[in-house]
């Protein structure tokens, strides 16, 4: 898969919508910045982005056969595909409806997918992903959950020999096998991964 790597960027998920319109990618690729100046969460939150300090990252895809496809599972597989890639370098993930990567209570990252629709089928499709790497300072809303970052869950020696563009490397793949893992169904096994990182606070009673 194509990678365009960016120093700064608005919102690697804006920057993809631009390269579609303007017709410059018509192939699966993604995007990676150092940098996001207005990083997008959902419900129109901004995604805190200092520079060299998460995982920025957006994966296109061009699927064809999501007519009868529930684009909220497309956000489900990419949680996975996060989850999963943690697990490799030590690091367990819950994932909570709909969004959102957490780990002690604390947010870690986030997931964007958006669309581009014609006649009711995606044209393209945006996996955005927001990873915080290294502690940094990072503003969020009042009342917002605390932030954490890798560097902060991870051992200092874990931490030192965290490939970055490996790690990247492993979570593009796994986007789009679970992406495809949508598609071709059953879907109720990528519900019951995704379930099986989700904890919810009652969970943690039992």
């Amino acid at each position: 898969m194509r990678a365009i790597l960016y120093d700064t960027v608005d919102s690697t998920n804006e920057a993809a919508k631009r390269l579609i319109h303007a017709g410059d990618l018509k192939e699966p690729a993604y995007l990676l910045a150092r940098e996001q100046t207005a990083g997008k969460g959902t419900r129109g939150r901004t995604w805190a982005s200092p520079r060299d300090a998460g995982i920025y990252l957006t994966v296109i895809e061009f699927p064809r056969e999501t007519a009868d496809v529930d684009v909220t599972d497309f956000t489900r597989a990419a949680g996975i595909a996060a989850a999963r890639t943690l697990s490799e370098v030590g690091v367990h993930v819950e994932l909570k409806p709909l969004n959102d990567l957490f780990v002690a209570d604390c947010k870690l990252g986030g997931i964007l997918v958006e669309t581009i629709l014609k006649a009711g089928s995606i044209q393209a499709m945006f996996s955005g992903i927001g990873m915080n790497l290294c502690r940094a300072d990072r503003d969020v809303a009042p009342g917002a959950t605390k932030p954490i970052s890798l560097e902060e869950v991870m051992s200092p020696e874990q931490f030192s020999e965290l490939d970055k563009e490996r790690l990247v490397a492993s979570l593009v793949a796994r986007v789009a096998r679970w992406n495809r893992a949508v598609i071709d169904g059953p879907i109720s096994y990528v519900h019951e991964t995704w379930t099986s990182y989700h904890v919810t606070p009652n969970d943690r009673l039992l």
